[in-house]
Formats: C-alpha cells, sequence, structure tokens
C-alpha cells in the first residue's frame, strides 16, 4: 500500500491550514504502517486514536477561522467535516470491537477524502481568509 505523498497542489498558501495537513498526512501514513505492518489491533488502534484526535483538532482550527470570517460555506464544509468524523470513529470502534478492516479500501478511502478536501472545500476556504486579510478594515460611522 502507498504512502499519501504530500504534492505542491495540496498547498493552500495558508500556514495554519498547510501545517495542519502535513501533520494529518504524517498521521495517516502512520497509520497506512500500522495496518500494512500487522503489528496488531492494539498499534492500529492507537494509530487510528492519534488520527482522530488530531482530525478533530485541526477541524476544530478551520471551523474557529470560518467563524471569525462569517465564511459562507461554513455549513457544508463543517457537515464534511462531521462526516469523516463520524466515519473514522466507527471504524475504530468496529476495529476495537474485532472487526477486520479492508486495509487496501480503508486507505484509498482515506487518501481520496482528504486529497479531495483539500483541493476543492479547503482551497476555496484558503482563498476566503486571504481575501478577508487583504481587505480593507471597514470604517465605523
Amino acid at each position: 500500500m502507498a504512502q499519501f505523498a504530500w504534492t505542491d497542489d495540496l498547498t493552500t498558501g495558508s500556514s495554519l491550514i498547510d501545517g495542519d495537513h502535513r501533520k494529518l498526512v504524517e498521521l495517516v501514513n502512520a497509520f497506512f504502517q500500522a495496518m500494512q505492518s500487522g503489528q496488531g489491533n492494539a498499534q492500529v488502534s492507537k494509530a487510528m486514536k492519534h488520527l482522530i484526535a488530531y482530525t478533530g483538532e485541526h477541524f476544530a482550527r478551520e471551523e474557529a477561522e470560518m467563524a471569525r470570517i462569517q465564511y459562507v460555506a461554513a455549513l457544508a464544509h463543517r457537515a464534511e467535516h462531521t462526516k469523516l468524523i463520524k466515519q473514522l470513529v466507527e471504524l475504530k470502534e468496529m476495529q476495537d470491537a474485532g472487526g477486520r478492516m479492508n486495509t487496501p479500501a480503508v486507505a484509498d478511502f482515506l487518501s481520496l477524502w482528504l486529497r479531495e478536501h483539500i483541493l476543492a472545500a479547503d482551497m476555496k476556504l484558503a482563498t476566503a481568509l486571504k481575501q478577508r486579510k487583504s481587505a480593507p478594515a471597514q470604517q465605523l460611522h
């Protein structure tokens, strides 16, 4: 199974978002490695726990930025976050209960979701953050 590779097209230009995304890529790859290496359920569960925790932290930071700038697409963006966290938690619960994961399918799902979410939703958010930053301050009358 191939590791998730960071490519330049994933760079949003927002240091906050890009730094988080690079960390997420590391955690996704650590999860893939745990699944692939056959280290056992304890290692896979631990890797998944770290991935879920950091993903939640990252999403909270993005959502705070969306609220701060009153981002027009915040509701849809937040819904994508909520759905992924739910799917990751369900996957972890299934694995913790002794279920077996289809390693290639899980790897493909996470890689595809992360890439598509960054290239679509997060690029738009980064653009809105840049526009907000460069917009002149509104004066009170």
